[in-house]
C-alpha cells in the first residue's frame, strides 16, 4: 500500500473518512490478524477497526499533526489490539473464578477466602524477586518479554521462576491440606 499524507485525505476542510475506510481497512485487518490470529472474535477485530478510524477522526478534529497516515493508524490498532488482549484476559480470569466459586452456602464462600487468604501468604512469602514477577505476571498481565526487560533478566529466566514459583506454592498448599494430591 502506496502510503498518502492525511491531506489527501480532506475535502472542504473535513476529513473523507470513507475514503480513508476504503482504503485503510484492508491493511488495518491485516495488522490485527498478525497479531492475534483467531485469539479475538471477528466483532472485536471489526470494532478495533472502528476505534482506529474513530481516534484517527479525533486527532485530526484537535489538529493532532500526522506525518505518515499507514504508521500513525498501525499504531492506533496495535495499540488497540493490545488493550483489547488485556481486557479479554482480565474477562476470562474473573469468569472462571466465577465459574469455579460456588456461593450457594456460606461455608464454601468462607473455605474459599481462607483458600485464597492462604494462597495471597504464600506468595508474600516468596523471595521479593518472585513476588515481582508474579505480580508482573498474573496482576499486571504483562508478558515475560516484558517482565524481563523491566527487571533486567533473561526471558528463560522469567519462564523458570514462573515454574518454580507455582510449583513451591503448589506443594506448600498440598502440604497446608488447601490441595488434595492429583
Amino acid at each position: 500500500m502506496k502510503d498518502k499524507n492525511l491531506e489527501n485525505y480532506v475535502i472542504n476542510k473535513k476529513l473523507d473518512l470513507d475514503s480513508i475506510v476504503d482504503d485503510y481497512t484492508p491493511y488495518l485487518r491485516t495488522i490485527i490478524q498478525n497479531m492475534v490470529s483467531n485469539n479475538i472474535s471477528a466483532e472485536d477485530k471489526e470494532e478495533i477497526i472502528l476505534d482506529t478510524f474513530f481516534v484517527l477522526w479525533k486527532k485530526y478534529e484537535e489538529n493532532y499533526p500526522i506525518k505518515s497516515l499507514s504508521s500513525y493508524m498501525a499504531g492506533i490498532t496495535r495499540n488497540l489490539v493490545k488493550e483489547r488482549l488485556k481486557t479479554l484476559k482480565h474477562t476470562i480470569d474473573i469468569e472462571q473464578c466465577e465459574n469455579l466459586i460456588e456461593y450457594s452456602s456460606l461455608d464454601i464462600y468462607s473455605q474459599e477466602r481462607e483458600e485464597i487468604n492462604e494462597l495471597y501468604k504464600k506468595i508474600n512469602d516468596l523471595k521479593e524477586m518472585d513476588v515481582k514477577v508474579i505480580k508482573m505476571f498474573y496482576y499486571s498481565t504483562k508478558s515475560i518479554k516484558d517482565i524481563a526487560k523491566e527487571l533486567n533478566i533473561s526471558e528463560a529466566n522469567v519462564k523458570t521462576k514462573l515454574h518454580r514459583i507455582r510449583k513451591k506454592i503448589k506443594q506448600e498448599l498440598k502440604r497446608g491440606g488447601f490441595l488434595k494430591d492429583e
